[in-house]
């Protein structure tokens, strides 16, 4: 679908379709574009429209490059955080003119999101590079409104592996709580790996600003926008961090759970060892045993049974082993 954002006054009015693009075009986003509609915006801007595979390409070279120029930027964006699998798509920005030319083959909510604000905004969208900076404002915010969630989240589990003494007397009710929770690692993992590619492009796009000439109040945003994303990238990586903490923290605490209750069986057969070890040689019944016969031999076995089994455990009760 190719929707195109045409400047009326200091707003912007949405046509969808094929459509004659004007001078006072600004911005023509093209969603699962149709071959009439890539070839339309190539014919009309004098560009090539990156394909699918080429927006997945990993190399710098095939996601910031200028030709005729114009300037290619791609980045990977994070999409339905609000959702338990998060999902990421490559999403291509194009500068030709004074125009700005999105490619994407999925629907990020910033895109909806800037397109029901930019009417409402006192900026001033007359070019491409100023609608490619608010949009771009747009995804930020929405990534770090995800880095939040993450946080918060994050800050429950980790209340309830040390501060839950429930949680701490029953190990694998934690266990099986951060077995749940590892999904976040990955989520994440996902919000970690999308500031980098961002941060990539608003340096190149920083460098396309200041190659046009555009003024100076564009550039102050750029590096604003710069500066958000590099602490993002940083707040991610503290999170993922600490949500690997929060995983051997728990697999520590199991661990010393297992060998509390190791050390319980061992301590009962140390404990147990010595009665047996009495019953055993009184139950052989060989017909030549001095106790054999005795009348109080039931009784003294019974006692040396109880004796040993209660000296051990003075002992390691003593020792501060139980």
């Amino acid at each position: 679908m190719l929707t195109i954002y045409e400047l009326s006054g200091r707003e912007l009015k949405a046509q969808t379709g094929l459509h004659r693009i004007t001078d006072d075009v600004v911005w023509l986003d093209l969603v699962n574009p149709t071959p009439d509609e890539e070839e339309q915006v190539e014919k009309s801007l004098n560009i090539d429209v990156p394909t699918r595979e080429e927006q997945q390409e990993i190399e710098v070279s095939s996601r910031l490059y200028q030709e005729n120029g114009a300037y290619f930027m791609t980045a990977t964006l994070v999409y339905q955080p609000e959702k338990d699998e998060a999902k990421t798509t490559p999403v291509s920005f194009i500068l030709a003119g004074k125009r700005l030319v999105t490619v994407r083959y999925a629907e990020p909510r910033a895109f909806a999101l800037f397109a029901a604000r930019c009417n409402r905004s006192e900026t001033d969208l007359k070019s491409g590079p100023a609608v490619m900076i608010g949009l771009l404002d747009t995804i930020v915010d929405r990534l770090a409104d995800f880095i939040e969630r993450i946080q918060g989240q994050v800050e429950t589990l980790s209340h309830s592996v040390f501060e839950n003494q429930v949680a701490l007397l029953r190990g694998s009710a934690v266990s099986m709580s951060c077995s749940n929770r590892s999904g976040e690692k990955e989520i994440t993992s996902k919000a970690r790996e999308a500031p980098p590619p961002l941060g990539r492009l608003l340096t190149f796009f920083a460098y396309a600003v200041n190659e046009r000439k555009e003024g100076k109040p564009l550039q102050s945003r750029v590096r604003a926008a710069s500066r958000d994303v590099s602490s993002l990238t940083d707040h991610a990586t503290f999170l993922s961090g600490k949500i690997i903490f929060l995983l051997d923290a728990t697999l520590g605490m199991i661990q010393i759970q297992q060998n509390d209750i190791i050390k319980i069986f061992s301590v009962a057969a140390v404990v147990f060892l010595p009665p047996t070890l009495i019953a055993s040689i009184y139950g052989m019944n060989f017909h030549v045993m001095p106790e054999l016969d005795w009348l109080f031999g039931y009784p003294f076995a019974l006692a040396l049974m109880v004796l040993f089994a209660v000296l051990p455990y003075i002992y390691f009760k003593h020792r501060g082993w139980l």
